[in-house]
């Protein structure tokens, strides 16, 4: 856990994952709401997923927030060259492809309710 920064600024991320020899692949974190999304890789090139939707916000802000963080991210995979894994991909601590780590983002993306923090 120590590897991956859970919360700060997009710029914080970046600069905690250089120093660790890490990398942000995708981060996105709202002002106006305690949320964020990231995919990020250690520096033993393990991928992990971290993210929180604020639970003080209505419904429809959350899945308007993990629609635009979905959307993004397919922006991402397609100029990663990846395409989204049909199979579920379970919740792991860390993620040996950069395919199955934003897939199992994308999969949790599609239930916002139960992504509240």
């Amino acid at each position: 856990m120590s590897e991956t920064p859970q919360w700060s600024s997009e710029e914080e991320l970046h600069h905690d994952m250089a120093n660790i020899g890490g990398r942000v692949w995708y981060c996105h974190y709202w002002e106006e709401h305690y949320s964020m999304v990231q995919l990020t890789e250690d520096r033993n090139g393990r991928f992990n997923t971290a993210y929180v939707l604020d639970r003080n916000t209505s419904p429809e802000m959350r899945r308007e927030a993990a629609l635009l963080a979905q959307k993004e991210l397919a922006e991402c995979m397609q100029k990663w060259g990846i395409t989204l894994l049909d199979a579920p991909v379970p919740e792991q601590m860390k993620y040996d492809s950069l395919a199955e780590a934003a897939s199992h983002l994308m999969q949790v993306l599609n239930d916002p309710e139960h992504i509240t923090g």
